[in-house]
């Protein structure tokens, strides 16, 4: 049985950042065909928890609840009576209460398809439209899905770049649902000091100074170099150190990320929420830990971590291992667009074990490497 992983669908030439994350429709729905066609099973977690070796079952997953899992996916799946499910963080939910448009009113002919508006979270109508069908499960994908400093080590100076977009998720909360959407550069000082950062559940919290912070953005406006800014500011780091986080208070955050996610897709969906996906795949011995006391049935597996990739379970809790459906390459200098519409296909038979697709994913790759340096 295979577990694969999506984020986002449709959303491969809109104006976001993150746009590598999305599988083009065409990808999707020609994969959606072929397991149709060749006979496969989608099945939730709860069918894979129960048994695992079933070879032609497959559990199809998204993660982060992007608006466009409704707009396209649902409607994609629906069509070829497929399931799916989907990881939400209840801080991304939408505060909108109106069910939006999606692919269904394009096939009834009652809307053109360049009017769906595919960026944007889900909100909880559409989550609970969509988990009372039984084409869709929701489950965990923690409360923030946040980055945090986790030393005091300075890498870089904010000067709006996209990359740091979750300095606004944790500046500007409530506006996390809306960061696709609009233009949120801003809601961060420019000059703000960078230091090295990590997923909220694998690391402790470090917290710069103030003054330091104020300091880094009034040295932006009279110096424009940023090595220059940031030798400065590791000199005056020695009287400015900061603090890390507690031990208690790592905890605290901890419980709110794991439990508080939990209750809140309980009591607003009237269902039991069972399974959790590490944001990015990032969790420490404590997260961990506290993902087993909350009740957790199974969480997701970090290809990061050699000590919990190898164990399939610890205790009665079963670790779930995904692979990466996208419709891109990634290589240093590009995010490339497949464009044949059989990609995610012949991905799915190389995550399936096929050893032509692998050598044939691993060709691709090297091909645009060397494009990569012609190019240069």
């Amino acid at each position: 049985m295979s577990v694969l992983m999506f984020h986002s669908i449709g959303c491969e030439n809109e104006n976001w950042y993150r746009k590598w994350l999305s599988v083009s429709i065409n990808h999707f729905e020609t994969l959606c065909e072929y397991l149709v066609e060749n006979h496969y099973e989608t099945v939730f977690l709860d069918q894979w928890y129960k048994d695992e070796i079933k070879k032609k079952q497959v559990v199809i997953t998204f993660d982060d609840g992007y608006l466009d899992n409704w707009v396209y996916a649902y409607p994609i799946l629906k069509k070829y009576n497929l399931k799916g499910t989907i990881f939400v963080n209840p801080e991304f939910i939408d505060e909108s209460k109106e069910i939006r448009k999606n692919l269904d009113q394009v096939w009834e002919n009652t809307l053109d398809i360049n009017q769906l508006k595919p960026l944007c979270f889900l909100n909880w109508s559409e989550l609970r439209e969509m988990e009372a069908s039984g084409v869709i499960d929701i489950q965990s994908h923690s409360m923030s899905h946040n980055f945090y400093f986790h030393s005091n080590q300075i890498t870089d100076i904010y000067q709006g770049q996209s990359k740091y977009d979750w300095m606004v998720w944790v500046a500007r909360p409530e506006r996390k649902p809306y960061y696709t959407v609009e233009n949120q550069k801003n809601f961060v000082n420019f000059g703000t000091p960078i230091f090295k950062y990590g997923r909220a559940l694998e690391i402790r919290r470090y917290f710069p100074d103030e003054k330091l912070i104020n300091y880094s953005i009034e040295l932006l406006s009279s110096v424009e170099d940023k090595l220059t800014i940031i030798k400065s500011l590791e000199k005056k780091l020695e009287d400015l150190p900061g603090h890390f986080e507690s031990d208690e208070d790592m905890e605290i955050r901890f419980r709110y990320e794991i439990f508080e996610s939990k209750r809140i897709l309980e009591e607003n969906l009237e269902k039991k929420i069972d399974y959790f996906c590490w944001p990015g795949g990032g969790y420490n011995e404590l997260s961990v830990s506290l993902t087993l006391e909350a009740g957790y049935k199974a969480s997701t597996v970090s290809s990061r971590d050699p000590r919990y990739v190898s164990n399939n379970s610890i205790g009665d809790h079963r670790r779930i291992k995904r692979f990466p459906m996208t419709s891109f390459i990634s290589t240093p200098q590009k995010n490339h667009y497949i464009k044949g519409s059989n990609f995610l296909v012949n991905l799915f038979k190389y995550h399936e074990g096929s050893t032509f697709y692998k050598y044939l994913y691993r060709f691709n790759k090297l091909r645009l490497l060397l494009l990569d340096k012609l190019v240069q």
